[in-house]
């Protein structure tokens, strides 16, 4: 990722903490929660849903897996 792609990443994220969000991994699997942290390898969600109903406290996902992510 350029340089200035990932300050605006990282720009963006940093106003989306404490926020819902959606985001979707490997186009397979989408998934909500809050944003708990990221740094440049990864996204941590806490109190997470899956598009099926399933909840976990939390969910790690490298950012390279990611195809979106959308503020709620």
């Amino acid at each position: 990722m350029s340089e200035g792609k990932q300050y605006l990443l990282d720009k963006t994220l940093e106003t989306w903490k404490g926020k819902r969000v959606a985001l979707a991994v490997s186009s397979e699997h989408s998934f909500t929660g809050i944003l708990e942290g990221f740094d440049e390898e990864v996204i941590l969600l806490k109190d997470v849903v899956d598009i099926v109903g399933n909840k976990a406290k939390a969910l790690i996902v490298k950012i390279d897996d990611l195809n979106w992510i959308m503020l709620l």
